[in-house]
């Protein structure tokens, strides 16, 4: 990949000393927007009258939107010059999370996530790139160590602020992002040098929209499963994106100029990337938004008090890097890591299920330290081999598919997480009221529950304690669910990885 800087963005040592820390905080910015938008979900949906689907759709949008358009964003950095991609991607962000704050109804809400996802997943992917541009010769991995340090102590320290100001108004969250990223849009024009556009032939434009609108039309199915599980139309909506998605696949098999080499789907090791992606990104998401909901609606925590507790898990996260980066570099392999963050990611669901019936939120942190620690060791494999498997000449859309498959686990995370919690929680109200009401009275009682959802107004106290039993078993099923499939994507991704060694061991290939 050509990384040529101009002559005229030539910055001085002391300046581009600082380049790399500032990647770190733009990514920290991309990676706290869904976690400040979790954090101030329960307050948007009570104040937008968001139910069933509407919440799936609002909660999983701006990753929808990253998933659906990093990698078109990728191609235009490389086109126009990363240092423009990254001003234009933080303008755009600041104009969706603007439009969130004053959404007046829902559908602009979900409107500007999807506006700040195409902004933010841009940004990402462009700071990502420029690592290599500011890493001085044979100090690559102390960039990336350095840029991941940051990025972790950053996201940290925005996410408890967008917390802080969620328990204010869940407006003001919002503001957050914007403000942020119009200081980085100086920052940008200060330290980061020019970059030399790289790309100047045409890609094929008709697979890209195919991939687009096969991720929103088949997520936007995920999403109204929370509405209906035997809804034909749902049904028929996600095979219309599954549909989307092959003809994208098939598409890049026959055009002239494909901007993506699907011939990566059949190598074990690329496959193998993308189950440590689901560990990392499903168990992020579903593990954040779930307790996030668990705490506020059953715990009856401020969103303030939601962050402060999210804060010995994230920094987790910070220090379980450091220590799991350290033992792959003392020879650990990508197949242990992976294997290990399937099973620790596990243990972890498992205790957060044990801990449901307690009403301290300190119940719930040693399984959320052991997710954290779990989806961290299935990060790096994640990482390390998308860019192994990059093919020099598709060397900018593989590596931005790292983006890509890992907002489209993360949105199924919270579309998916919602779905089932809610499912389970309204058969068990019904189950438990059904001996001791008639069916009309079972159906008041259940819209008490969604006013309480809404508006934060109790219900009956029989009603409402139905409704916490019903609420807390359901978030114990997905609990068990959820390890029950870490271990087995674990598993799964590790012997793919074996058999990946194997075949390179008995007929050695050369990888870009």
């Amino acid at each position: 990949m050509n990384t040529a800087v101009t002559p005229t963005a030539t910055r001085s040592r002391a300046l581009a000393s600082l380049g790399i820390p500032l990647l770190g905080v733009l990514a920290a910015i991309q990676g706290s927007a869904p976690n400040i938008a979790a954090t101030a979900l329960v307050g948007a949906s009570r104040g937008l009258d968001m139910v069933g689907g509407d919440q799936a759709l609002a909660a999983s949008m701006q990753t929808l939107a990253i998933a659906a358009s990093v990698i078109t964003t990728g191609l235009l950095a490389d086109r126009i010059g990363r240092r423009r991609m990254l001003v234009i991607a933080l303008l755009v962000a600041i104009a969706g999370q603007l439009l969130v704050a004053a959404a007046p109804a829902a559908l602009v809400y979900i409107a500007g996530q999807a506006v700040s996802g195409v902004g933010l997943g841009a940004v990402y992917a462009a700071a990502f790139a420029y690592i290599q541009v500011l890493a001085a010769p044979g100090r690559l991995p102390a960039a990336v160590a350095t840029f991941a340090a940051v990025a972790g102590a950053s996201s940290v320290a925005f996410t408890f602020a967008g917390g802080l100001l969620a328990s204010a108004d869940w407006r003001l969250a919002f503001v957050l992002v914007p403000i942020l990223s119009a200081l980085s849009v100086i920052a940008v024009l200060a330290l980061l040098p020019a970059v030399v556009p790289t790309l100047t032939g045409k890609r094929d434009v008709w697979g890209q929209l195919l991939l687009t609108a096969g991720m929103v039309v088949f997520l936007y199915g995920v999403s109204q499963l929370a509405t209906s599980l035997t809804d034909p139309l749902t049904w028929g909506v996600m095979a219309a994106g599954a549909i989307l998605l092959a003809g994208f696949v098939w598409s890049q098999t026959r055009v002239a100029k494909p901007f993506f080499p699907v011939g990566l789907f059949r190598r074990p090791l690329f496959l193998a990337a993308l189950c440590a992606g689901f560990v990392f990104n499903f168990g992020v998401a579903a593990s954040f938004l779930q307790l996030t909901n668990l705490w506020q609606y059953v715990l009856g925590l401020s969103p303030s008090a939601v962050a402060l507790w999210q804060l010995p898990i994230t920094l987790t996260s910070i220090v379980g890097a450091i220590l799991l980066g350290r033992l792959m570099t003392r020879g650990m392999s990508d197949q242990t890591s992976l294997l290990l963050g399937g099973l620790l990611a596990a243990a972890g669901f498992v205790a957060g299920a044990l801990a449901r019936e307690s009403d301290s939120p300190l119940a719930f942190v040693p399984a959320g330290i052991l997710i954290a620690l779990g989806v961290t060791a299935a990060a790096l494999p994640y990482g390390t081999l998308i860019l192994s498997e990059a093919p020099a000449e598709f060397y900018g859309p593989v590596t931005s598919s790292r983006t890509t498959f890992g907002q489209l686990f993360y949105s199924l995370g919270t579309a998916l997480s919602t779905v089932v919690v809610t499912q389970l929680t309204v058969h068990g109200i019904i189950g438990r009221l059904s001996a001791g009401m008639n069916a009309s009275e079972v159906a008041a009682a259940l819209k008490s529950v969604g006013t309480f959802a809404k508006d934060g107004v109790r219900p009956d106290p029989a009603v409402f304690n139905a409704a916490v039993a019903a609420y807390r078993d359901g978030f114990g099923v997905l609990m068990i669910s959820i390890a029950v499939i870490s271990v087995v994507v674990g598993v799964l991704g590790s012997r793919l990885i074996a058999r990946a060694r194997r075949e390179q061991d008995g007929t050695p290939t050369a990888h870009p």
